[in-house]
């Protein structure tokens, strides 16, 4: 299947922003990834050592500091040659996995990033004027000293990551009723953050309803019924086929909460398989008036939006197409070489759908994702 779909590349960023790093002391520090001595620089492994080393970082995030880190392993001497070397590396990184579209999130961001700070250089030399990296007194920075400060900023690029997350909470967290139920499902980790900081609410008390496969290995939603459970919250845990039962029949669900891996510029989501039939219960399913929610920060904005609604393999998703039957007469469907894995695999649920996406920066209408890409990312 190829990557190439109906997709428009979105406009540049008009403003500079922030990108989401974590914080590397050292070289032995286990933020960064390990690489052999004397071996050539390999950016999907430096990707796949963040992911493992950290649980709660995201594949955005993991991606930019993959190639933060292609910044300090492969030398440059010119603003060209190193954005050069930034795509290429980029591309590999992309290649390197069935579902693109969370690196290319956090890839497009960083280079988005890496432009403004080398074009001011660059233009300043050439006495053009625009914007440009400055040092503490003012003096423009030459190139090796632009390319430093991208280095040297990863802590506090460390630090405003961290506080995506828990500016979400504090918005999500309003949207949690007293005596109500939430509804979710997934294993979202800024989810299980928007209940826990709800919970911490002295004046709140309400349920979860947990949809979990009891079929499969589903760690990540294991993992948060624990930890919800842990603090305290009275948590229920249901199979996906028990959904629309649930929803029909429990008067007190007001809010479906989930998280996602991307969202796209027109403010559909790409998540885990599943999400999209959830939402259409959610507003199908007759009973009480319940909203659909996604928290997701800004840097899981991808920069495509699909012209028409899309099955995922059509815009950049290598998985299985189900509607096809190609697993027909497979002794094991999942073993398909280049596909995502039947646990992996993910959906498209449509803005229309989505009552309101919840950033760090407040809770938006899908109408708006747009309107961010131009003013933040």
């Amino acid at each position: 299947m190829s990557r190439d779909g109906p997709l428009q590349a979105a406009p540049e960023s008009s403003q500079a922003a922030a990108l989401p790093l974590r914080t590397q002391t050292d070289d032995h520090s286990p933020a960064a990834p390990s690489q052999q001595q004397n071996a050539p620089f390999d950016i999907v492994r430096a990707y796949r050592e963040l992911l493992q080393s950290d649980p709660d970082i995201t594949m955005p995030v993991a991606a930019i500091e993959s190639l933060i880190e292609v910044l300090r392993m492969i030398p440059s001497s010119t603003a060209m040659e190193t954005v050069e070397i930034v795509k290429k590396e980029k591309a590999k990184l992309l290649a390197s996995t069935p579902n693109p579209l969370p690196l290319l999130a956090g890839a497009d961001l960083f280079i988005q990033y890496l432009l403004r700070a080398l074009r001011g250089q660059v233009a300043a030399g050439a006495g053009a004027g625009g914007t440009s990296s400055y040092s503490s007194s003012g003096r423009v920075l030459s190139f090796d000293e632009t390319r430093q400060h991208l280095l040297d900023n990863r802590q506090l690029f460390a630090q405003r990551a961290k506080a995506a997350r828990d500016n979400i909470a504090i918005w999500g967290s309003r949207y949690v009723s007293d005596g109500c139920a939430v509804l979710t499902a997934g294993g979202s980790r800024t989810v299980t953050k928007i209940l826990l900081r709800a919970a911490a609410d002295p004046s709140k008390h309400f349920k979860v309803i947990y949809v979990v496969d009891r079929g499969t290995t589903d760690s990540r939603s294991h993992r948060a019924v624990a930890q919800l459970r842990e603090a305290g919250l009275e948590v229920e845990t249901i199979s996906p086929h028990k959904v629309a039962y649930m929803l029909g029949n429990q008067k007190n669900i007001n809010l479906v909460l989930v998280g996602t891996e991307v969202v796209m510029q027109n403010g559909g989501i790409i998540s885990g398989m599943g999400t999209a039939q959830l939402a259409h219960l959610t507003k199908t399913v007759k009973g009480a008036i319940k909203r659909f929610y996604v928290a997701a920060e800004t840097h899981k904005i991808v920069r495509k939006t699909p012209i028409a609604y899309p099955m995922v393999n059509r815009v950049g998703v290598e998985q299985r197409d189900i509607s096809k039957f190609e697993n027909i007469g497979l002794a094991d469907p999942d073993a398909v070489a280049g596909m995502l894995s039947e646990q992996d695999e993910v959906d498209y649920t449509d803005p229309e759908l989505i009552d309101g996406i919840i950033t760090e920066q407040g809770v938006k209408m899908t109408s708006q994702i747009w309107e961010m890409v131009d003013d933040y990312i």
